[in-house]
């Protein structure tokens, strides 16, 4: 088993929304920030050195990403999936997935395959380090770059959204190092009929993947 340990999530005081938005987003995934719970202004001010203005800014962004909810009288709060949320959305993105790598069959160039393969390279890399964090971005990075490889916008957008909305529970699962290691095999075998250009197969492969991933991700 892999244990968790905290990450320094303070950044500088230049920092744009944006950039607030996106470490508050790395501290939801990482479960610093957990569902339900209300955020402190007062606190992440301080932890991320920033103004309130900026942060919230950044909490209009995550309201807009489906990962908090702004209350009155309440404030920010973290917002908890159902577990008709999570079958619904691992659902979705199988087909997604399975659509994504089908088109980037047949639209990925020769070098965004070979970037893809060295990408998953990376994973390997980061397990057998017990990097948990390094290897939860490389991994999500092979599903991004082969949706990207797509090229098409409209699943782009439709994926990106629903995408975020099940990485902090997908994270959680990534302490397990026999999960960590199915995960890889899975991946290669993925990337593997990409490589060979085989379309059927690799879709029938990554929606394999990705409802074995429903199951695991399923709360007991």
């Amino acid at each position: 088993m892999f244990t968790l340990t905290m990450t320094d999530y303070k950044i500088s005081p230049s920092t744009m929304a944006n950039q607030v938005a996106n470490q508050l987003k790395k501290m939801i995934i990482e479960g610093a920030l957990v569902p339900e719970q209300r955020l402190n202004e007062r606190e992440l001010c301080e932890q991320l050195n920033v103004s309130r203005t900026p942060l919230r800014e950044a909490y209009r962004i995550l309201q807009a990403d489906g990962l908090i909810q702004i209350k009155p009288q309440k404030g920010a709060v973290v917002i908890k999936k159902t577990n008709e949320d999570i079958e619904n959305i691992f659902e979705l993105l199988a087909v997604l997935e399975g659509l994504a790598i089908r088109q980037a069959v047949a639209n990925a160039s020769a070098e965004e395959i070979a970037g893809i393969v060295k990408m998953h390279q990376e994973v390997e890399e980061r397990f057998q380090k017990n990097d948990v964090s390094g290897y939860f971005e490389k991994s999500i990075g092979c599903h991004i770059a082969i949706n990207r490889a797509a090229h098409n916008p409209f699943l782009t957008e439709i994926y990106d959204k629903l995408n975020l909305q099940v990485q902090a529970i997908r994270y959680k699962t990534n302490l397990d190092s026999n999960e960590i290691l199915q995960s890889v095999r899975e991946h290669a075998s993925f990337i593997q009929a990409l490589q060979e250009r085989d379309a059927e197969l690799a879709e029938r492969r990554i929606c394999e993947h990705m409802r074995r991933k429903k199951n695991t991700n399923m709360p007991d």
